[in-house]
């Protein structure tokens, strides 16, 4: 789904609550100064950090929420570090929303199966927010999330509190001594879903995770284009100029983040 046109101005804004969601991952609630942030679930945004630089990253709440947004972001780069150093009270620089989102009416009335892994869960997370909010315009969810560990399952407190509206399913890939779920990588668990041809999947997360998801899913006879990719990866300017995330003819920034398995199914670059 198109987000109506954006200007590229840089938007002054205030971070207003900081928590660490894992090792090196950080979430930071973010109020603009002026106005409020309209977006898409699956939409992103440029963060910029004077002085350092500016990286696209995807927004983690509801659009329902209109007080302010939050992101989550691992710090592994000059500008990311920067970012995640940031406290309350501290300015930051706010571009977008930028790319496609979801088109949440086309799932309105659908069964949802939303299938992540790692630092994926977080861009789903404003999907599953606004399902959550919305429920009765929607069928069923299910969701399946898989982490290395226990201590890198992200927002756990709230997935737990999502069986009132989901069917929640938990794995690790090693467990440590208190976890007492599931184990295993996200495919040893999909037979135990509840799977029908029209069920709406929707997917986040490295991109080894779709190579055998996707045959999987479609032992069901789910459609390709019944099937959604989150690809968020390689995006820098985040408006198609600096051309470093073009896989074929298609733009991360411009053309997805979000994008249709059947749209991209035969671009050997997609994933």
């Amino acid at each position: 789904m198109k987000c109506k046109t954006c200007d590229y101005k840089l938007r002054e804004a205030t971070v207003v609550k900081t928590e660490s969601l894992c090792r090196d991952i950080k979430s930071l609630r973010i109020k603009l100064d002026k106005d409020s942030l309209e977006f898409i679930p699956g939409q992103f945004i440029m963060l910029s950090v004077f002085g350092y630089g500016e990286v696209p990253i995807g927004i983690t709440t509801t659009p329902d929420k209109k007080s302010y947004f939050e992101v989550a972001v691992r710090g592994v780069g000059t500008v990311t570090r920067a970012i995640n150093r940031l406290k309350k009270g501290d300015s930051i620089g706010v571009r977008g929303p930028y790319g496609n989102g979801y088109n949440v009416e086309e799932l309105h009335d659908k069964d949802i199966i939303i299938v992540s892994g790692g630092l994926g869960i977080a861009p789903l997370r404003s999907l599953i927010e606004y399902i959550g909010g919305h429920k009765r315009k929607f069928k069923s969810l299910q969701i399946l999330y898989g982490a290395k560990n226990p201590d890198e399952i992200l927002y756990d407190r709230e997935l737990f509190a999502c069986d009132k509206f989901a069917n929640v399913m938990l794995t690790v890939d090693d467990k440590n001594g208190h976890w007492g779920g599931k184990t295993g990588v996200v495919t040893d668990h999909i037979a135990k879903l509840r799977i029908t041809p029209d069920t709406a999947v929707i997917m986040c997360g490295p991109p080894i995770m779709y190579k055998f998801v996707i045959p999987e899913i479609e032992k069901f006879g789910i459609p390709d284009e019944n099937i959604q990719i989150l690809l968020e990866r390689r995006m820098k300017c985040g408006i198609g100029k600096c051309q470093h995330c073009t896989f074929g003819d298609k733009y991360v920034c411009l053309d997805g983040p979000v994008f249709r398995y059947s749209d991209i199914k035969n671009n050997k670059e997609a994933i």
